[in-house]
C-alpha cells in the first residue's frame, strides 16, 4: 500500500486526484499517528522527507509531475529489475508500462517525439539499470523514428508481430499486449525514408483533414519524416496555390 504524508494541502489534494484518476489504491498518513503495517510506500513533500523514518520514501519536488511521483512509489512497491515499455505506433501511439509483469502506468501520445521523451523521462526518474522496448510492427515510418530516437546502450529494443492485437482498437490496451509478447531485437538505425505508398495515403489524409487540399509529394514526405506538421503542411501548400 502507498501512504500520503504530508502537510502541505496543495500537493495532498492534487495527489489524492491523481490516485483516484488512476484508480490506484491509497491510505493518508499523520505525522501525530504511526505507520500502519500494511503501508509499503510513502510520498511526500522534500521538505518533511528528513522527518519520516521509514525505508521507501519518495519526495515531490516543487512544479515537479507527480505522476513520476507516483510511478516511482509504485515501482518501489513492486520491485524489478527492467523496466518493459508495450509502444503501438500510429496516429495516436499508445504506450504501457511494466515492472516485474505489473502494469505502472499507460497512456497516448501524439508524436515520436513525445513517446521518446515520456520514456526517456520514465526511464531516467525510475532509477532502474536497464529497460526494454516492445514495439508492434505497424506503422513503419513512426515505429522507426521512435526507435531511432531511444536507441541507447541500456535499452534493449524489439519489433513485435501485431496481428496478434490487430483486433484490439483501443491503443493503451494494444501497448499492453504488445508488452507482454515477443520481439525480435533491432540494432542500428532504421530506415526513414517515405514509400510511395506512404506518401499517397498522406495526402489522401491531408485532403480529408483540409477538406479539399491535396499537399505535394514533397510536403508529404517533410510530413513523414517529423520535419513539419501536418497542419503546416496544408498551411503551405494553401499558400503555395
Amino acid at each position: 500500500m502507498i501512504g500520503l504524508l504530508t502537510e502541505n494541502f496543495n500537493l495532498y489534494y492534487e495527489l489524492v486526484n491523481l490516485f483516484k484518476k488512476r484508480n490506484l489504491p491509497f491510505i493518508s498518513l499523520t505525522f501525530e499517528n504511526e505507520i500502519p503495517s500494511n503501508v509499503d510506500v510513502i510520498i511526500t513533500s522534500p521538505s518533511e522527507e528528513n522527518k519520516i523514518n521509514f525505508d521507501k520514501v519518495v519526495s515531490c519536488p516543487p512544479d515537479s509531475n507527480l505522476n513520476n511521483a507516483i510511478d516511482k512509489a509504485i515501482l518501489l512497491l513492486y520491485g524489478g529489475e527492467e523496466l518493459i515499455f508495450g509502444i503501438d505506433p500510429g496516429k495516436n501511439i499508445g504506450i504501457a508500462i511494466f515492472s516485474n509483469e505489473r502494469l505502472i502506468r499507460s497512456f497516448v501520445v501524439t508524436t515520436p517525439e513525445d513517446a521518446a521523451y515520456q520514456i526517456k523521462q520514465f526511464f531516467k526518474y525510475s532509477g532502474m539499470e536497464k529497460a526494454r522496448i516492445k514495439i508492434g510492427n505497424g506503422a513503419r515510418i513512426i515505429r522507426n523514428r521512435i526507435i531511432n530516437l531511444l536507441q541507447n546502450s541500456r535499452i534493449k529494443i524489439e519489433i513485435v508481430d501485431e496481428n496478434e492485437v490487430a483486433s484490439v482498437k483501443d491503443d493503451e490496451k494494444a501497448a499492453m499486449h504488445i508488452a507482454m509478447m515477443e520481439g525480435k531485437e533491432v540494432f542500428g538505425k532504421m530506415d526513414v525514408k517515405p514509400r510511395e505508398g506512404e506518401i499517397r495515403e498522406m495526402q489522401r489524409i491531408s485532403r480529408i483533414k483540409s477538406k479539399n487540399i491535396t499537399i505535394s509529394k514533397e510536403l508529404a514526405k517533410k510530413v513523414l519524416i517529423g520535419e513539419i506538421s501536418l497542419e503546416k503542411a496544408i498551411e503551405m501548400q494553401k499558400n503555395h496555390v
